[in-house]
């Protein structure tokens, strides 16, 4: 069971990977919002919900750091990321925060630290 649900965590989060690159790269708008919209968004939905189960699976605190952490950079990247599609926001700079948060959320998951690092 974990196998699988860690499977479909790693399609979501190439959903939603692919739906920030291509909300950068075409060059239609209509495209740009449905990449968006309709492909990260749903994505990082499915990312954490499997994220979620893998954590009750492997029986992970929920309120762990890097849980938490991670939720909080990932909403925010996808936040930025509708807030750059809906201005039109194209360049260097917008791709970088949405960028930043979601590397920094990578580096969460891989990581894994605890609330106990600030103690």
């Amino acid at each position: 069971m974990y196998q699988a649900v860690l499977v479909l965590k790693f399609l979501g989060v190439m959903g939603f990977a692919g739906g920030v690159v291509a909300s950068f790269t075409s060059t239609d708008l209509e495209t740009r919002k449905r990449a968006a919209h309709r492909v990260a968004s749903p994505s990082l939905l499915v990312t954490w919900f499997c994220g979620f189960t893998l954590a009750e699976i492997a029986r992970f605190p929920l309120a762990e750091l890097w849980l938490v952490g991670g939720l909080a950079l990932s909403l925010i990247a996808n936040a930025v990321l509708v807030i750059c599609v809906a201005r039109e926001l194209r360049g260097i700079g917008a791709f970088m925060s949405v960028a930043a948060p979601i590397t920094l959320t990578v580096a969460l998951m891989v990581f894994k630290p605890t609330w106990g690092i600030f103690r």
